[in-house]
């Protein structure tokens, strides 16, 4: 069996193609986190920083605000900032707000409706008398989505106390910081997304290579062809999906800490969206997002390999992988079916980025139990990725007959 893996693997990355898809995807990955990072910008003091300085700068500034969002330093720092533009005919001053936007956009967004977009003249408008009242508003917020009436169905009692229940258990107030670093190492694994096409290329000819090469017949009738021969192959495109993903991952991560450190991973997500209802820190959502990009990368492997068994061309293979994963972002959602929302939420597109996930308050009951739509796209994927991965293995056979 050892063999059989080796040359499985060893075919993986003897391919032409499949080596320059590789190469590529890890340019990709090196220059997604430098312009990343490059791409920051602040102006303080009169100067025009990019890149690590105003990353840097930008935390400093955080930092000296406060350790911790309390009533009284929120009504504080609001009133300050709404004296301050008590004469502005625009209702708000962008050169206020820029070095300190993080926070200033926090506090606008938790003013803002679920639906709507965030404004900074709502920064204007907050009544400060007696107190801003921001954890109020966010549990307001919060009701407010459950409680509003959609279309395609409304959320029923027990939906909506499993998610009070989560919201209310937050820890407040929240500790405050610079969650810069972070923002960073979070979008660079939200780029994952695009090795998507490595993956695809480097799996499709698993199976549809050796139709290609006229020789599933002979693969089937030797020995070891119908059961270890084809364990090999899945276990190796598995295998290599997960150490390429993970070896990606990493680059992006370490080239972040080692260029701005570790600063803010002990922060709450809470600092991104108010209405966040899960007691995690921002390294950990990091984390999450991760396993998520990684569980979506095995099933797309998974189903590679079951069109790669049942076709006879690599190209049959990749055309349908774009389709699932980029035309699925076509498909309009409905006003009428709640049912069909919740299998579009599902597709993989839908599912990449977390932020999404997290604040969307989607979820899947199955009669009493309540299933998050983060807990459903962890089964729901895993479960797939299993049955596509065994599918393979028994479409690859019947070429045998």
């Amino acid at each position: 069996m050892r063999q059989l893996l080796y040359f499985e693997w060893k075919k993986i990355l003897d391919r032409k193609v499949n080596r320059i898809a590789l190469l590529l995807g890890l340019m990709l990955v090196i220059a997604g986190n430098l312009v990343l990072i490059q791409h920051e910008d602040l102006d303080y003091n009169g100067k025009e920083l990019t890149g690590i300085a105003a990353i840097s700068t930008q935390g400093e500034i955080e930092k000296a605000l406060t350790p911790a969002l309390d009533e009284e330093f929120l009504t504080t720092f609001l009133q300050e900032y709404q004296d301050q533009i008590a004469d502005n005919p625009y209702g708000y001053d962008f050169a206020l707000i820029h070095p300190k936007s993080n926070l200033f956009s926090l506090i606008a967004k938790n003013y803002t409706e679920w639906n709507e977009y965030m404004d900074y003249e709502t920064l204007s408008i907050i009544p400060t008398d007696g107190g801003i009242g921001f954890y109020d508003r966010r549990m307001k917020k919060i009701e407010s989505l459950l409680n509003a009436d959609y279309t395609y169905g409304n959320y029923t009692e027990s939906e909506k106390t499993y998610w009070l229940e989560r919201a209310i258990n937050i820890d407040t107030p929240f500790a405050w910081g610079n969650t810069m670093v972070w923002d960073i190492i979070w979008r660079s694994i939200d780029m994952l997304v695009y090795q998507f096409f490595v993956i695809g290329i480097c799996i499709a000819p698993v199976f549809a290579g050796e139709c290609q090469n006229r020789t599933d017949t002979l693969l089937l009738t030797t020995k070891y062809g119908k059961n270890k021969a084809l364990a090999a192959k899945i276990l190796i495109s598995l295998a290599f999906t997960v150490l390429y993903i993970t070896l990606c991952g990493l680059i992006g991560f370490i080239m972040n800490v080692l260029l701005l450190g570790t600063e803010g991973w002990n922060l709450p997500i809470q600092l991104w969206d108010t209405i966040y209802p899960y007691q995690w820190s921002v390294a950990v959502a990091c984390a999450v997002n991760f396993g998520v990009i990684l569980l979506i990368m095995l099933f797309l492997t998974a189903f590679s390999l079951l069109l790669s068994a049942v076709s006879r061309t690599p190209l049959v293979v990749l055309a349908v992988d774009i389709m699932l994963f980029f035309g699925t972002a076509f498909l309009p959602s409905s006003k009428s079916s709640g049912l069909w929302n919740r299998i579009l939420r599902l597709f993989p597109l839908h599912c990449f980025d977390l932020r999404s996930v997290l604040s969307a308050y989607n979820d899947y009951p199955l009669g009493q139990l309540i299933l998050s739509y983060l807990a459903t796209i962890f089964l729901v994927y895993g479960i797939l990725t299993v049955v596509c991965a065994l599918g393979a293995g028994k479409g690859f056979q019947r070429h045998r007959a």
